[in-house]
């Protein structure tokens, strides 16, 4: 590890220790206090504390300010031991941002309760190579070859759904699970696969980059996107504060919610939809893999 990196882990690590530690001279103090839990998820690549804690503390210093009480950042680095405490009522966490997925999980299984979520909802697209001969998602046959994310992911659970609506049922080793966008690009290129699933995004982007090479036979289903969520043990009238407060983020054109805006690099953040999450988690029990 170079010597600046060491250096960004022990200042991270430093940061972590005293925005997180317990101050047990005050605990009248105590009580007003929110711990934030953050899980940027895996498409971010960040998985360094340190990483974390450069993108939301501004974030966190932003609610501080705008609810009264003190929003604690505490990283997430293993997200499915998080969930485990969180479900058993063994964590701190007051507030959570994280992937749709893990706060479906949590406003079931740990008494979370939306706060505000992405404007941007998220999708995949089907992209084929110019010369397939699949023209249209209800093309795809239980043998073709579909290249997607792992079967955890919130992309291979939209594609397997939207696939399943359209009575499509692919054969087991039909769907070629990958660890990143570049890889599933990569088997679309040499015919080691006939169907690529991405983001919108990243299906535009590949798109635009390389036209006449590659073109989308269809979309999947939407999902929310990241969500802030609030452990029901929070008073309402916090809850509302908080969600008054990221809403006002959007637009606030002060030097603190400017550097948070720019920080947290998130589309803007708009009220929950009724029982939006209820969906997706419907979603991720019928195709989420089961734990042996």
């Amino acid at each position: 590890m170079s010597t600046s990196a060491a250096c960004r882990h022990a200042l991270a690590a430093f940061v972590i220790f005293v925005l997180a530690a317990p101050c047990s001279a005050a605990p009248a103090v105590e009580e007003s206090r929110l711990t934030l839990g953050v899980f940027p998820g895996v498409e971010s690549g960040q998985t360094e504390s340190f990483q974390i804690v450069d993108r939301f503390i501004p974030f966190a210093k932003y609610l501080s300010a705008k609810v009264g009480s003190e929003v604690l950042l505490l990283p997430v680095k293993l997200p499915d031991a998080a969930m485990q405490r969180m479900a058993e009522g063994k964590s701190n966490y007051k507030l959570f941002f994280g992937p749709p997925v893990f706060a479906a999980d949590a406003i079931r299984r740990a008494g979370f309760v939306p706060v505000v979520v992405e404007k941007d909802r998220i999708r995949a697209t089907f992209v084929v190579r110019s010369a397939s001969k699949l023209q249209t998602l209800k093309d795809i046959d239980p043998a073709t070859r579909v290249a997607m994310p792992s079967p955890k992911l919130l992309l291979a659970l939209l594609a397997n759904e939207t696939l399943s609506r359209e009575g499509i049922s692919l054969l087991p080793d039909a769907r070629k699970h990958m660890s990143a966008t570049e890889g599933v690009v990569q088997s679309l290129e040499n015919d080691l696969t006939d169907v690529a699933v991405m983001r919108d995004r990243a299906a535009k982007k590949l798109l635009a980059d390389q036209p006449g090479k590659y073109r989308a036979i269809g979309a999947s289903i939407d999902a929310p996107g990241f969500a802030l969520i609030a452990h029901r043990s929070v008073p309402e009238t916090a809850r509302n504060r908080l969600r008054q407060a990221t809403l006002a983020l959007n637009d606030d054109s002060s030097a603190l919610g400017a550097e948070a805006r720019a920080a947290v690099r998130t589309s803007p953040f708009v009220l929950c939809k009724e029982d939006e999450f209820a969906e997706l988690q419907r979603v991720a029990d019928r195709w989420l893999p089961r734990s042996k």
